[in-house]
């Protein structure tokens, strides 16, 4: 699936119907997500409130509890006071353009229980379709961390075998960026 069809003339769906096969998903899923018209996506990051780096009004924010919510807003609000704890959601706000930074929410959370890992839930919804009930996912992600860190430990990890991955892909081996 390109963006751009024979004349150079771009592409831009009104809709995209998604009943494909894996394989097409793994191909083309980054490119039906640029088309994709979510209704919500939002993203909250815990940890320990000594592994946030935070900059500006929330540098300032202190937990009232065990569990304490220092941002619940657009991401694009959160980024300039946590850019080393915003990460993830910018990743989010870029790949569903439909929403972009101003509608995709960010939650930042201070807990203290957390004192060995970062949490990230990402919740997304679509329209509601003829049934009244949308189309919905939810991911839970643990990241192992070391007390104090902004980094979970298994990122890095994680990041190194997505570029091995990369380089042992059939169609498009190596790494190519743009």
């Amino acid at each position: 699936m390109g963006d751009r069809v024979k004349g150079g003339k771009s592409r831009h769906p009104d809709l995209v119907v998604e009943v494909a096969h894996p394989k097409i998903i793994h191909e083309s899923g980054a490119q039906i997500l640029r088309h994709a018209n979510l209704l919500s996506l939002r993203v909250t990051m815990a940890t320990h409130p000594d592994g946030f780096r935070l900059e500006g009004p929330l540098a300032a924010a202190h937990g009232t509890g065990s569990r304490t919510v220092l941002y619940e807003g657009p991401v694009r609000g959160l980024c300039p006071f946590a850019p080393r704890n915003s990460n993830t959601m910018a990743a989010a706000a870029l790949a569903a353009p439909s929403l972009g930074f101003d509608g995709v929410t960010g939650v930042l959370v201070a807990d203290l229980s957390l004192t060995d890992m970062h949490v990230v839930d990402v919740e997304l919804s679509g329209h509601p379709g003829p049934t009244g009930r949308s189309f919905a996912v939810h991911t839970h992600r643990e990241n192992p961390a070391e007390p104090g860190a902004v980094t979970g430990s298994a990122t890095v990890t994680a990041f190194w075998r997505s570029l091995l991955a990369c380089c042992q892909l059939p169609s498009r081996p190596g790494i190519h960026l743009c």
